[in-house]
């Protein structure tokens, strides 16, 4: 059977599926008695092991009249079955009170110990159970003090129930006394400490557990804020930009009217060619104000460099050739009609891919390649997987970036490996471009 397990909250889980559920999906499956996120269900395990414990070592007839009596004494079977009952469902509470659970455990230990008149057979696992469960669930001089308690009954049980040639304590001579006392104690406090330690060391794994579960949960929060904030930081890039554009077109626009009403009366048709071209500019406007619907401005003043172009990526590709060992750039199709944020676009694409080359795969062979489409530009910057070791690891939020521009265009943009182990970014702008908000 394949089965997988999961920590929840310092619990293992399991499926049988080989799924990681909760819970409550696999009590619906019928598996959630394998939950021991649940106390009763370790608390019955122990429980369970108990009674071929007792009646195991009963069987080995270590103790011969004490043996007889546990397997052929119907009321001693009874009497045992029902301390270990009492004993296992008091271990369902360890958690909520795990020192009343402890105290009430040595308690119920001592006397199925009186009862069989064995220290070996009343000392089940559930006894060492409720040891471990306090160590994890208390520390300090409280775990201390309930550890020496639980020595001592055990010692002073031991001694009691030990009998030497045939005598009891009473009957010892008083120089016997000291080997008595001290082999019984040298092994209580032994195993004292081992199960002690060893509940030490399950709740520095659950502790451990758990910060390392916040931890994640820390660095995928960490990593949403940082997505996000270059959302946002994009999104105010583009606006600035594309205020730009207009700003541009609007310029454009205000001078040919102003000529145009110079010359209105003096040289009508000189006026009509300019008012056409202010029609045209207008709208080109109108598209490039369309583009930056829905985008919110919150960064500073407009820059006073010009507007990137896609005729400008000649220029930041032959920048690129002195860092990249070889680059090539292909341009298929007519571009400089295309409306400002369209080429805008493109270009910042362009920009980041490469700037990703630089980080990521130095010393690469690249390709930029622009082909104009029916309704659409075709970006692509491809590059092999250089052996120079990255600068730095950018965390992929220059791909959020690209994709939320030519998302925001209407557009779309994939990166990834491609099937010749190159890595590849790909985007389709339209040429009529919109925000889609």
């Amino acid at each position: 059977m394949n089965v997988n397990h999961r920590m929840r909250n310092g619990e293992w889980m399991f499926d049988s599926a080989g799924q990681n559920v909760s819970g409550q999906a696999l009590a619906s499956r019928g598996w959630g008695r394998f939950n021991l996120n649940n106390p009763a269900t370790a608390a019955v395990i122990v429980g369970l092991l108990s009674v071929p414990w007792v009646f195991g070592l009963a069987s080995l007839k270590t103790e011969p009249e004490t043996s007889n009596r546990v397997l052929s004494d119907p009321g001693t079977v009874v009497g045992i079955m029902g301390f270990l009952t009492v004993l296992t469902v008091v271990a369902c509470a360890r958690r909520r009170y795990p020192i009343a659970y402890y105290l009430l455990t040595l308690a119920g230990s001592g006397g199925l110990m009186l009862f069989l008149g064995s220290r070996s057979l009343g000392a089940t696992p559930l006894f060492w159970f409720a040891i471990m469960a306090v160590s994890i669930r208390v520390s300090g001089m409280r775990l201390v003090g309930l550890l020496v308690l639980g020595m001592a009954m055990d010692v002073i049980l031991a001694m009691y129930l030990t009998e030497r040639d045939g005598l009891t304590v009473a009957e010892v001579q008083v120089g016997e006394l000291p080997h008595l006392f001290l082999e019984p104690a040298a092994n209580t406090v032994t195993s004292f400490l081992v199960v002690a330690a060893m509940g030490k060391i399950v709740a520095r794994l659950r502790k451990q557990a758990v910060e390392n579960s916040q931890a994640v949960a820390d660095l995928h929060r960490d990593r949403e804020r940082k997505i996000a904030n270059a959302v946002v930081a994009e999104r105010q890039d583009m606006a600035r930009e594309l205020h730009d554009v207009a700003a541009h077109h609007m310029t454009g626009m205000i001078i040919q009217a102003r000529a145009a009403d110079k010359f209105f009366s003096s040289n009508p048709e000189q006026a009509q060619a300019l008012l056409g071209g202010v029609i045209e500019q207008g709208q080109r406007a109108l598209n490039s104000l369309r583009q930056i619907v829905g985008i919110l401005r919150l960064g500073e003043e407009d820059p006073d460099f010009p507007t990137p172009m896609v005729s400008d990526i000649d220029e930041l590709v032959d920048d690129c050739r002195r860092t990249i060992s070889s680059i090539s750039l292909e341009k298929v199709g007519r571009f400089d009609d295309l409306d400002s944020g369209v080429q805008l676009t493109c270009y910042r694409i362009v920009q980041e891919a490469l700037s990703n080359v630089l980080r990521h795969a130095p010393g690469s062979e690249s390709k930029v390649c622009l082909s104009r489409e029916a309704g659409a530009v075709r970006v692509r910057v491809i590059n092999t997987l250089g052996n120079a070791r990255p600068s730095s690891d950018g965390q992929n939020l220059g791909i959020v970036g690209m994709r939320e521009r030519a998302t925001l265009m209407g557009g779309q943009l994939d990166a990834g490996p491609n099937s010749e182990g190159e890595w590849a970014v790909q985007a389709l702008v339209p040429v009529n471009g919109r925000i889609n908000a």
